[in-house]
């Protein structure tokens, strides 16, 4: 990897991908391997912190939000989470949110990608279409797992099976309170409780910087990117830096900033709505309403767990648990996807389109009969839980996750000012719809119905809940869930859908094949191409877009 500091004045490539995270490493890499005769830049601000301890250590990952290695974009005042201001994380390194995640390796269902592709015009977003693109990342851990469904000569290998002390009563109780067992949660399958899969291995981060062959290619660090160069043609031929100096592309310029920066990158371009960029004083370039909308994240809800018999060292923190396996990646062994009811769901999509012309809500995707609107998890460790929600990491507790997966509401990024050193404006407005409301108690109620099973009530004496609040069981009303919620949920940070994917400028940003509406020379991959949530951690298929992407640009320049 030739690697810089600061680029020189005048540098010229032909392709400069602007962000070194999770899909920019991947790509730069990939576009390197398929076009061997063409130069790539790839300019990310934040430092090279590859064998960084705090990166490298699965159990260090909750301590990186504590340096200056990840950003907090942290919210505008949630109005249906009591005004709270809810912590959005990603990473500022090279690698980006992949050297800072918790290693979580999930497909979404294939109805997810399948309707992505019916949604943009185009069958390449399919779920058999991407296959080969999942295929192509990883290293399956299982040999003799389906050669349909996975590959096993990637970069990226993932692990799963770790066995800990609770596993089979855990599993139990899943299944006891109704859920279906499924051997393979990536495999295009849903809803069901499945084996948990991360990209751990032998206990050390696999972040793309690490696992992607950047040799061929020209890695700047510590590189702000101030705005796209364009021309009077609309064609994009460069950036420009913080200070001044200049890059430029012959080819392509790739923007992989994230769901926070690359629409953030967009309109400090004069690519955008109008009414904002002249806010802040830009001269539009290019009139692109969609810029920033469409933002989506997970929300989820933790609980505590207190354990019968601690002294069994069941769970971290107790000295008892022990086994050097149990520090080799997150401590979960199984993770469920569940369907709400439709009875529940579709008199809440309908009051949420109200008056609105032109939409059916009965047509909603998460109507779909497959679709996994929540995930549900256990950890050995009392994580996740925020505010004054205390509870020690001494192995006498276990949490639970309730994570609503498909949400409806929407939020919008905007800018904070023309300072390209500035962080934007994030305002996901959390919890807005009637039918994540719907959804999100659902999933609270299932994780009371999993704690009411003869397996969870062998193990588990009771939840300890934050001072002053009731237990959530599976028969919790609307009103102390939603109290629940809206004092201690917090999100995943999984951040997409602002720069969204689709067939027109009115209401998207880029087109099927990753394009900017509107120029030329310049496309986006990463997850703000998201046209909508999927049921899955994103880190997968965003992979699957940069390798895409890679194929995309190669045949575009054949």
């Amino acid at each position: 990897m030739g690697e810089v500091s600061v680029p020189a004045s005048g540098m010229q490539f032909d392709f400069v991908v602007v962000g070194g995270g999770t899909a920019g490493c991947c790509l730069a890499s990939r576009l390197h391997s398929l076009l061997p005769q063409s130069s790539v830049a790839l300019l990310e601000r934040g430092p090279d912190e590859t064998e960084n301890p705090l990166v490298t250590n699965p159990l260090a990952a909750a301590q990186l939000p504590e340096t200056d290695l990840v950003i907090n974009y942290k919210t505008s005042p949630q109005s249906k989470l009591n005004n709270r201001q809810i912590t959005n994380y990603a990473g500022r390194l090279l690698s980006g949110s992949s050297a800072a995640n918790y290693g979580a390796w999930i497909r979404a269902p294939a109805t997810d990608y399948d309707h992505w592709a019916e949604r943009v015009g185009n069958p390449r977003w399919a779920y058999k279409e991407l296959l080969p693109f999942f295929r192509r990342t990883e290293s399956h851990y299982d040999p003799s797992g389906d050669a349909e469904q996975h590959g096993f000569q990637g970069p990226i290998h993932t692990t799963s099976g770790r066995s800990y002390p609770l596993r089979e009563p855990v599993h139990a109780a899943f299944l006891q309170a109704g859920f279906r067992d499924i051997p393979d949660l990536n495999a295009g399958d849903a809803p069901g409780v499945a084996p948990w899969t991360e990209n751990w291995k032998d206990g050390s981060r696999q972040h793309s910087n690490k696992v992607f062959d950047l040799s061929g290619v020209k890695v700047f660090t510590g590189a702000v990117v101030a705005r796209l160069l364009v021309d009077d043609d609309r064609v994009v031929t460069g950036v420009a830096l913080t200070d001044g100096r200049q890059i430029q592309a012959k080819r392509e310029v790739i923007i992989s900033c994230g769901a926070h920066k690359t629409p953030q990158l967009l309109m400090l371009s004069g690519i955008g709505p109008k009414e904002e960029l002249e806010q802040h004083g830009i001269r539009q370039v290019v009139e692109s309403p969609a810029v920033g909308t469409n933002h989506f994240d997970h929300l989820a809800l933790h609980q505590a767990w207190k354990l019968k018999h601690p002294e069994r060292g069941l769970a971290l923190g107790s000295p008892a648990f022990n086994d050097p396996a149990y520090m080799l990646g997150y401590p979960v062994e199984w993770i469920a996807t569940d369907a709400v009811p439709s009875h529940l769901l579709e008199p809440a999509l309908i009051e949420d389109a109200g008056a609105q012309s032109g939409i059916d809500p009965k047509a909603h995707p998460n109507l779909v009969p497959s679709c996994a609107h929540l995930a549900l998890l256990f950890a050995y460790a009392p994580l996740n839980l925020s505010g004054d929600y205390n509870v020690p990491l001494d192995g006498s507790h276990v949490s639970s996750g309730a994570l609503l997966y498909k949400p409806t509401s929407r939020g919008r990024i905007t800018l904070s000012s023309a300072d390209p050193n500035a962080e934007p404006v994030v305002d996901p407005h959390y919890y807005s719809t009637q039918a994540d409301r719907q959804m999100l108690r659902a999933g609270v109620r299932r994780i009371g119905q999993i704690m009411e099973t003869a397996a969870a009530r062998g193990i588990i004496e009771g939840e300890t809940t934050p001072r002053g609040m009731p237990s959530l069981t599976s028969s919790a009303s609307d009103q102390d869930i939603d109290a629940r919620i809206k004092d201690y949920s917090e999100v995943w940070h999984h951040s997409a859908g602002t720069a969204a994917m689709g067939k027109n400028i009115q209401d998207s940003v880029v087109d099927a094949e990753l394009k900017v509406h509107g120029l030329k020379h310049l496309r986006v991959v990463d997850a703000s191409v998201f046209p909508e949530p999927i049921s899955a951690t994103p880190q997968a298929t965003v992979y699957a877009i940069a390798e895409v992407a890679a194929v995309l640009i190669s045949q575009g320049s054949e």
